[in-house]
């Protein structure tokens, strides 16, 4: 962006010029009505001169009284509005077009001063395929509802005229009470570009840039792209509020945990297996795993569950089973070793902290595309995301069955002893809420922007940026996942057997 320069150091840059621009296209458009012979006091339409005795019979066209005048002379427009070779105006009526954005009319009119055109656009059209040879445009106050005007070719703009109305010659310039030539623009308000071969002037305008919505747009007035010579002169760019940056997107649901595994049911000599807890591996946070249980056995108390992952937020394990109960009511008849079911398992537990909402878009000074003139905000300066809410913990495991112990059945071999049921596993714990995501970059609000050209500013000319446009807003973090619930403990199994003389006989 060698060529980019910031509108804060334009009045360092300009503030020494004083002098007035476009005077060397002014010229050669006087001397080329000369040659024509349209060019001199009150001069007609057919470009001989009447000495304002055709004035117009004043109807709806207002004070036909000639404006004072000189004694003759190039006359310059300047800023005292003087008409010095008094033809009517201030400056040389046949050498250029007029335009009045209220009265003016682009079809049926010729953009003579009596007729007027409505709008800039279709004055630099007739310049541009005319073959007049004039390049001057005097423009009339009010309000030019132009969005996007576009120069493309050498050309002086005076604003600041008043029409006296139809069929009247006379235009004052800087009235008491006239008002200003004011183009009500869009985005990109007024541009110049690829003027290489004679210069550009825009004398006593107000350009300004629309207010921009939500899209987080810049607002710019003027861009001068690939341009030898443009110079304003009294002129003022009011630049719009940039756009509002567009707002983050809220964050995912953190995952839910997986769920726990139902025990292993206890079976004759062999109790019933561990089971692995229910996974979730979240990105903050590490695994959210339930404890594994507790194993079945064939004598004594159960074994406890494990603690849930990670071990500072999981569940705790399950305890095991009591041992299982030895009934023999009479000697000879039919006993029985009940051994305990495998306990339930702990569910997950959520993540019930949401993440965090995102970060509003940030300040930028943005980036400008050389080949296009383009703002646009830099990605690095987005509003940050926020963060992943804590997960949840793993519920624990369950404990494992009891089964009978050894001194309660004694001549029951392990071969033939009901094993005990192993614990359900625990449930995984919920992932914490996902980030929510930052904003976007305001849009900037610029006055002038120039690329690869020059540009003078002079007179009493200003350049007003106006507010850049608002960070986007962030967006809230999303809800914790769900813990999962724990498995279920398996089925205990039953030996049953009679004890007589000869010893225990299984049944």
């Amino acid at each position: 962006m060698r060529n980019l320069w910031k509108v804060g150091a334009l009045s360092a840059v300009f503030g020494a010029v004083l002098g007035m621009g476009g005077c060397s296209d002014f010229q050669a458009a006087y001397e080329g009505c000369q040659d024509a012979g349209r060019c001199g006091p009150q001069a007609n339409e057919d470009g001989g001169s009447d000495g304002g005795e055709d004035a117009g019979d004043g109807g709806d066209g207002g004070d036909t009284t000639p404006p004072p005048c000189g004694d003759g002379g190039v006359d310059y427009p300047d800023l005292t509005g003087f008409d010095n070779d008094c033809d009517g105006i201030d400056g040389v009526a046949d050498a250029g077009y007029f335009v009045d954005p209220v009265r003016g009319r682009d079809d049926a009119y010729d953009g003579t001063r009596k007729k007027p055109f409505q709008t800039l656009a279709r004055a630099l059209r007739e310049i541009r395929d005319g073959g007049t040879g004039r390049n001057i445009v005097y423009l009339g106050t009010g309000t030019y509802n132009e969005p996007a005007s576009v120069v493309d070719m050498p050309v002086s703009l005076y604003g600041g005229y008043t029409w006296r109305g139809e069929g009247n010659d006379y235009w004052d310039r800087f009235k008491d009470g006239g008002g200003s030539t004011f183009f009500d623009g869009g985005a990109l308000a007024f541009t110049v570009r690829d003027v290489t071969d004679a210069g550009v002037l825009l004398d006593s305008l107000q350009i300004a840039s629309a207010n921009i919505g939500n899209d987080g747009g810049a607002s710019v007035v003027l861009k001068v792209v690939n341009s030898v010579d443009t110079t304003l002169h009294a002129t003022r760019l009011v630049a719009g509020t940039g756009g509002t940056g567009a707002a983050g997107s809220a964050g995912g649901v953190g995952a839910s945990g997986g769920t726990g595994v139902t025990g292993q049911d206890g079976k004759t000599a062999s109790g019933g297996n561990s089971r692995s807890g229910g996974a979730n591996v979240c990105a903050v946070g590490g695994a959210r795993t339930g404890g594994a249980s507790g194993s079945g056995l064939i004598r004594g108390d159960g074994q406890p569950g494990f603690k849930g992952a990670p071990s500072d937020r999981g569940g705790s394990g399950g305890q095991g089973g009591a041992e299982g109960t030895f009934i023999c009511p009479i000697p000879g008849q039919p006993c029985s070793c009940f051994v305990s079911n495998g306990l339930d398992a702990g569910a997950g537990l959520d993540a019930n902290d949401a993440g965090a909402p995102g970060r509003p878009g940030l300040a930028s000074l943005g980036q400008m595309d050389r080949a296009t003139g383009a703002w646009s905000p830099r990605e690095t300066e987005h509003g940050q995301a926020g963060e992943t809410g804590p997960a949840g913990g793993g519920g624990g495991g369950g404990g494992g069955g009891g089964a009978c112990s050894a001194s309660s059945v004694p001549t029951v071999p392990d071969d033939s002893t009901a094993g005990a049921a192993s614990g359900g596993s625990g449930g995984a714990g919920g992932c914490g809420g996902q980030p929510g995501n930052g904003g976007s970059n305001g849009g900037a609000s610029i006055a002038l922007v120039i690329i690869d050209s020059r540009v003078t500013v002079s007179g009493t000319s200003q350049l007003q940026p106006g507010q850049g446009g608002m960070g986007g807003e962030g967006m809230a973090g999303g809800p914790g996942g769900d813990g999962a619930p724990g498995g279920s403990g398996g089925q205990g199994a039953t030996t049953n057997f009679r004890v007589n003389d000869a010893g225990p006989v299984y049944t």
